[in-house]
């Protein structure tokens, strides 16, 4: 059954560390607001306009975000702990034990 489930948990962390690297972009430090400067008040304003109409969006894709990332630590962790376990367990002691 063991061949049945891998994990590259290399792979893993680096996709979790891209999706943290998306979610930081994503935020920009300063999710709540926007300072929109394009020399066009016209332009500006609807620029801020869809930045306020789309935070719910941006809230619900941070959450997906924050929480795909949290699996896939888990996943490293947890299968870097059930390997070294699974490996203590499988070793033959030496010495008469």
């Amino acid at each position: 059954m063991a061949e049945e489930f891998s994990a590259d948990r290399r792979e893993a962390a680096n996709v979790a560390r891209d999706l943290k690297a998306v979610r930081a972009a994503l935020d920009g430090g300063n999710a709540g607001a926007l300072d929109a400067r394009t020399g066009s008040e016209k332009v500006d304003e609807a620029v801020r306009k869809f930045f306020a109409e789309s935070s719910d969006n941006r809230e619900r894709m941070n959450a997906l975000l924050e929480r795909a990332a949290g699996l896939l630590d888990a996943l490293v962790e947890g299968t870097g702990t059930l390997d070294g376990s699974l490996a203590d367990s499988l070793t033959t002691g030496t010495g008469g034990t």
